[in-house]
């Protein structure tokens, strides 16, 4: 009966630690979902486009079938577009109270080897606010390589615009929360009930050495 009765308190030990770490860990998980849906604010996102021609052309779009600007001259005008020259320039036009490189952290330049055509995309906070940095800092770079080459290499085919946000609380974001949360809260669990459990097993060591030491003072004294 007393292995019974032992097996079953061990069973309700058991299922309690196991109810515990999953409450835990579906309590962390609910206030990563809480920071991310009410607490951080929403990312939005604009971009220009913006075309690399070796000449003037009077069609662009005969230029991106050329085909005529390698690899590496269209990574140097990427990375010409989010130089310090560009963004303090950008910052001046709009009068924004951001450092360079906070600028600089809102902005992606995405290109392809074997296309001419720059994407400048801006995210930010505000919908508004992202097209017009966007479209700045395109008509920015087309300034900025039309006095240092004297000649029209670059085109602006397509501006940003605020109704064409696309909002990127990102899903991606949300579920890499939710998984380090789900993982932390099952580790922080263990690591709980282990230390639970150790220091429950010292403390009975301690009640059956002092309880040895009580009935060995009681046999002395018979």
């Amino acid at each position: 009966m007393t292995g019974k009765k032992g097996t079953i308190q061990l069973r309700k030990s058991l299922k309690n630690q196991i109810q515990l770490a999953v409450a835990f860990t579906l309590l962390l998980m609910f206030a990563v979902w809480v920071v991310f849906v009410f607490i951080l604010d929403p990312d939005y996102q604009a971009s220009s486009q913006l075309l690399i021609e070796e000449s003037a052309s009077a069609i662009p779009h005969l230029a991106v079938e050329s085909n005529r600007i390698d690899a590496q001259t269209i990574e140097a005008y990427a990375s010409f577009v989010t130089s310090a020259k560009i963004l303090e320039q950008v910052k001046k036009d709009l009068n924004l109270k951001i450092s360079t490189s906070d600028l600089l952290k809102q902005i992606h330049v995405d290109y392809t080897n074997n296309s001419p055509v720059l994407t400048v995309i801006v995210s930010s906070d505000d919908s508004q606010q992202s097209a017009l940095i966007a479209n700045t800092m395109a008509f920015v770079f087309q300034n900025e390589v039309r006095d240092s080459l004297k000649a029209d290499y670059v085109s602006v085919i397509s501006q940003a615009s605020a109704e064409n946000k696309k909002e990127s609380v990102s899903q991606e974001g949300l579920m890499l929360g939710l998984a380090i949360a789900a993982a932390a809260g099952l580790i922080l669990s263990l690591l709980m009930i282990f230390t639970a459990e150790a220091a429950k097993t010292a403390a009975n060591g301690t009640n059956r050495d002092i309880r040895k030491k009580e009935n060995q003072m009681q046999t002395v004294f018979k």
